[in-house]
């Protein structure tokens, strides 16, 4: 069956708080596009180009602009909640100038689908990596001599990362997890997980994370307010917890000294995330519907 004649289907989608709903009818999807550019990669896109108009079924007031450079995409993404929905660029025509983050398409495999891999990164301008201000981590388990450092940020900087490991994650002597996980909050956003203790992580420009409960809110993820890059997360406050059961609280009690980062952060020459992926090192954690199943809006 030629491209044209394939059957049409309505597909719905929605960032993961449910502020912003939208619709559109386009063929099946097979297939999408995980580029390589500093914005793609950091935001964990998994772009589709169907050509077709979105149908805006909500619009809560929290979708977020961002643009960098040339200023030639504007990148959309939830302010509450830091979901990557769709970006425009004026290189194309409506409506093929828009990409939808396939990630925020309700009921559909992520995994399950094709994979086109595209380089970007040779395409001018480059991107600069924002320096790390803070102090470096100095954890007690690894000496000062030893170990592994990295170096990382959201993408428009306001928020900075160094991350120091007993061995580099590439290498088969970093036994730690890697993990990308299919809950409903994750999987928008292709989040590659490490899990490090909190004293290997110093993060710089918290007061520019925007934080981000669901479920059970025993755990809040931050994100730049800024560029919506999610940088990590880390146990509500417990002062803010409100009543909840012996297990969950057990739970929280054992996250205490876990700080699991997003490893997208980590700079693109230090790290290549995508490459761990498709190396086998990361682990997929099928997690749908634990602690409560997410209903689609």
């Amino acid at each position: 069956m030629a491209d044209s004649e394939q059957q049409i289907k309505k597909y719905r989608g929605n960032c993961h708080c449910g502020a912003f709903v939208f619709e559109f009818e386009a063929p099946e999807i097979k297939s999408g596009v995980i580029c390589n550019c500093s914005i793609c990669y950091k935001k964990g896109y998994f772009a589709i180009t169907p050509g077709v108009e979105l149908k805006i079924v909500k619009d809560g007031g929290t979708i977020k602009q961002y643009q960098f450079g040339e200023k030639k995409w504007k990148h959309q993404f939830c302010s509450k909640c830091g979901t990557a929905t769709y970006g425009t660029s004026e290189f194309f025509d409506p409506p093929m100038n828009m990409g939808i983050n396939a990630r925020c398409i309700q009921n559909l495999d992520i995994w399950a689908l094709q994979e086109r891999h595209v380089d970007s990164t040779a395409h001018p301008p480059p991107y600069t990596p924002p320096t790390h201000p803070g102090p470096l981590p100095s954890p007690q388990s690894i000496p000062d001599n030893q170990g592994t450092l990295y170096h990382g940020s959201c993408h428009c900087g306001a928020v900075t990362a160094a991350l120091k490991v007993d061995h580099p994650f590439e290498s088969q002597s970093y036994k730690g997890m890697l993990a990308e996980c299919n809950c409903s909050h994750c999987i928008r956003g292709g989040y590659v997980w490490a899990y490090p203790t909190k004293d290997q992580l110093v993060i710089s420009g918290r007061e520019n994370l925007t934080w981000y409960e669901f479920n059970q809110k025993i755990v809040r993820k931050g994100s730049c307010k800024h560029c919506g890059v999610l940088v990590l997360a880390e146990p509500v406050p417990i002062q803010e917890v409100e009543e909840v059961s012996e297990e969950m609280r057990k739970f929280r009690e054992g996250f205490k000294d876990i700080r699991p980062v997003n490893l997208r952060v980590v700079n693109q020459d230090e790290l290549d995330v995508e490459g761990l992926r498709r190396g086998g090192r990361v682990r997929q954690a099928r997690r749908a519907g634990e602690g409560g199943e997410y209903v689609n809006p």
